[in-house]
């Protein structure tokens, strides 16, 4: 018997299930073959389109805050060079030393303070700077010993005073009677070398020369 004839045997209401099962398995077919895959590709899609659109939105961010970030920059190298400018100048330790002494003995001169005795301190190493120290006895009467000491503070290089002792012990003033105060001070400083100007240009630094230690005077 052909299907023809089981067709034509059946009843009008079979019929009508038999198409209706055939239709609802259509469906689920239709469903798990062509909707799922196609909701799927369109669900990736969106996510796709809703990264792509975050990184747009921070690329545009980025390029707003460009101007912003390249004022910074210039800022900040404008504050580099005028920090670098209050250092003591020279590309060695050795050099950094003698300009210190020179500023000592400068503005003991200007204050009316005597220097009896100099020691350059052997140099340090701090982080990617290089510091230098120099110890000196000065006498003067109490006036002239301030003003020195605030000239150190608040001159025009940057400097750190580590160690600083006051006596009146043995202070006599050359060609005067009365006694004064004898003081020793340690003022310690960082180089003004050409590497920190390499650094902030972003340039390579050159090789820091060797120096021996530098003794006691």
């Amino acid at each position: 018997m052909s299907w023809r004839e089981r067709w034509a045997r059946r009843s009008t209401r079979e019929r009508r299930l038999i198409v209706m099962a055939g239709g609802v398995l259509a469906l689920l077919l239709a469903r798990t073959l062509v909707v799922g895959p196609f909701m799927a590709y369109r669900e990736n899609l969106l996510d796709e389109i809703a990264a792509h659109r975050e990184r747009l939105d921070n690329a545009s961010a980025y390029l707003a805050r460009a101007g912003d970030i390249a004022r910074q920059r210039e800022q900040l190298h404008g504050r580099f060079q005028q920090v670098r400018a209050q250092l003591v100048p020279g590309d060695t330790p050795t050099l950094a030393a003698a300009s210190l002494q020179n500023t000592l003995h400068g503005l003991a001169t200007e204050k009316g303070v005597e220097i009896q005795s100099t020691q350059v301190m052997r140099d340090e190493t701090v982080g990617s700077f290089r510091r230098v120290a120099v110890r000196i006895t000065v006498t003067g009467e109490l006036k002239g010993l301030a003003e020195f000491l605030a000239s150190l503070e608040y001159g025009p290089q940057r400097v750190q005073i580590p160690f600083l002792e006051i006596s009146r012990r043995g202070a006599v003033l050359r060609g005067k009677g009365a006694r004064a105060l004898s003081a020793t001070i340690e003022v310690s400083a960082f180089l003004q070398s050409a590497d920190g100007a390499a650094k902030a240009d972003g340039t390579p630094a050159p090789a820091p020369a060797a120096s021996p230690p530098v003794g006691g005077a």
